[in-house]
């Protein structure tokens, strides 16, 4: 579920080598959101997010900052280019540096965008990996419920490897 804003803008901007301005807080601030994995979502402006480059004594540093992450942080920025959403997805001390396609983020940050209107329902078509040259693009479909918000996520792959192990 959605937690309360745990992570200032500017400890944000610090990790992925931005500005604090860079961080867009009109509609909500840096917020840990988890569907079974943690994420801080924040958005970030548009021109901003391509020049996103992580600083892992910055994670290490923020995460330390933030009891509530219990030294894990797998930072979520999103922009809105409509009629999409593209974003990137930093977890550098978790071992991933950058990666193209992050199910679980895009599966919370759903809800959080839903309950920010009064809609009944939305979805939102995510890009994610542009950066990286491995495009991939999630359907992530939020709605109310009498127990609260309910998110699903759907997309295609496109194989990059293919092997075979000799025993």
């Amino acid at each position: 579920g959605c937690g309360a804003s745990m992570t200032a803008p500017e400890a944000v901007a610090a990790c992925v080598g931005l500005g604090a301005s860079d961080v867009v807080v009109t509609r909500h601030a840096p917020q840990a959101a988890s569907v079974g994995i943690s994420f801080v979502l924040a958005e970030v402006a548009g021109a901003a997010l391509a020049r996103a480059v992580p600083n892992i004594a910055e994670f290490r540093r923020v995460a330390a900052e933030y009891p509530a992450l219990a030294g894990r942080l797998s930072l979520y920025l999103y922009a809105r280019a409509e009629p999409r959403i593209r974003a990137r997805m930093f977890a550098p001390l978790a071992g991933t540096w950058e990666d193209p396609a992050t199910g679980s983020a895009a599966t919370a940050l759903a809800p959080l965008l839903l309950s920010l209107t009064r809609d009944q329902s939305a979805r939102y078509e995510i890009e994610q990996g542009i950066e990286m040259k491995r495009p991939s693009l999630l359907h992530v479909e939020a709605r109310r419920t009498p127990d609260g918000i309910r998110a699903s996520v759907g997309g295609n792959c496109v194989p990059v490897l293919r092997g075979e192990a000799m025993v």
